[in-house]
């Protein structure tokens, strides 16, 4: 599948500070791009429903978009923390690193 960008959103927290970016995949480092296409073909991320549900929300607990947008479609995951699946880990992690370094990039533009 060809990813074109992948639009992250963290929200939540203690403190409620928001994390999102449009992440361009053409615009990534080839390794990047190729860990996230692994990472999202384990999940099966296309076969996810758009909102995760597992325990009782937690307090202060983040809420996590991902939106993956192939040509003109796009799939959405929402997930709350307490719902996040273990195997999402890794992609959660690799999206909020690049997102940080985004809004960085921004801050010092």
């Amino acid at each position: 599948m060809r990813i074109d960008k992948i639009k992250f959103e963290r929200t939540g927290g203690f403190a409620g500070i928001r994390l999102a970016a449009d992440i361009e995949m053409d615009d990534l480092p080839e390794d990047q791009r190729k860990e996230i296409h692994e990472l999202l073909d384990e999940l099966d991320f296309e076969e996810l429903t758009e909102k995760l549900t597992g325990e009782a929300p937690v307090a202060d607990g983040f809420v996590y978009s991902i939106s993956v947008v192939s040509g003109k479609r796009e799939q959405k995951v929402v997930a709350g923390e307490s719902a996040l699946p273990t195997d999402m880990q890794p992609l959660i992690e690799i999206l909020e690193s690049i997102t940080k370094r985004q809004m960085r990039k921004k801050r010092l533009a």
